[in-house]
């Protein structure tokens, strides 16, 4: 009888009047700061630490009730409301001289509503609720039918929830996955697969890992051959120029067939045209592809 894989849950929460650390996730990580001793500093970031198992992941938040002033607003919260959805992919930004990293997450996308009310709970015209967070801000990555070109910016959760919890369940019985044997092999037995990517920025300030589900894997067990092809996850924008962290932060997905680089294929406002070349409308989709160096790293969570 196969087992349940043991679970960590590892639970960062900010709340009115308690932000941990200014409400940024900081841990220390595997680092080049001069000095640092210890397994932890000399541990690779990418390696076999516990993988996130994001069926059991969320973020969490609750906000008091607050009239909405629009005339044909329907909710009905007098309460306020908590909402709890899944993450889809993590990110930590480390800084690679003071060793600190934060984390962003971006969870699932859900479609606009009108919450709690009797009938007709969808918005019309409707939108794509998403977004990245991290404990002290947000920033909303949902799109409309088409892109209004206004540049979507962060702001600080506080005064906007009651409380913000960003929930990261990991799993004792991760694997790494250190041949395309290995992973072809794990990949035919249905095992759950994670990736980690390793990449810096080019001025070598700051590393960034990136942690998601691999919900496709193209493979084949004559040659061994695999190929990632999964997403959407968070990467750097090195193109950029925001001054926060979180606004350079963009949507892709990503394909890989070896373990020192991969491409990204980035959302962006693309124009659709027609026939002629006429521009007709903007909208966001993934038409920017980017290749890096990077260090890629599958795991699997076995069940039995």
């Amino acid at each position: 009888m196969s087992r349940l894989p043991q679970l960590t849950r590892r639970v960062f929460q900010s709340s009115v009047g308690s932000v941990l650390l200014g409400g940024a996730v900081v841990v220390p990580l595997a680092s080049d700061v001069p000095g640092a001793e210890g397994a932890e500093a000399k541990q690779d970031p990418t390696g076999t630490g516990p993988a996130c198992d994001f069926r059991s992941s969320f973020m969490t938040w609750d906000v008091a009730y607050r009239k909405d002033t629009r005339p044909y607003a329907r909710h009905n919260m007098p309460h306020g409301n908590l909402a709890r959805v899944q993450l889809d992919a993590l990110i930590d930004v480390i800084d690679r001289h003071s060793g600190q990293s934060e984390r962003f997450v971006l969870i699932a996308p859900c479609r606009t509503e009108w919450v709690y009310a009797e009938d007709r709970l969808f918005h019309m015209p409707n939108e794509e609720y998403r977004k990245i967070y991290s404990l002290s801000e947000d920033r909303s990555m949902g799109q409309a039918i088409t892109d209004s070109g206004r540049p979507r910016r962060a702001r600080q959760v506080s005064g906007v929830y009651r409380s913000l919890k960003i929930d990261v369940c990991t799993s004792s019985r991760t694997r790494q996955l250190l041949t395309p044997a290995e992973i072809v092999k794990a990949t035919g037995e249905n095992l759950p697969l994670v990736g980690r990517t390793q990449l810096d920025d080019p001025d070598g300030n700051r590393r960034y890992l990136l942690e998601y589900p691999i919900k496709t894997m193209n493979f084949q067990p004559v040659t061994n051959s695999f190929q990632v092809d999964t997403g959407p996850l968070l990467i750097p924008d090195f193109d950029s120029q925001a001054e926060s962290v979180i606004n350079r932060l963009a949507m892709a997905h990503v394909a890989y067939n070896r373990l020192d680089r991969a491409e990204f294929i980035i959302r962006r406002p693309t124009d659709v045209q027609d026939e002629q070349g006429k521009s007709l409308c903007r909208v966001l989709h993934y038409s920017e592809v980017r290749e890096d160096k990077t260090q890629n790293v599958i795991l699997t969570t076995e069940t039995s």
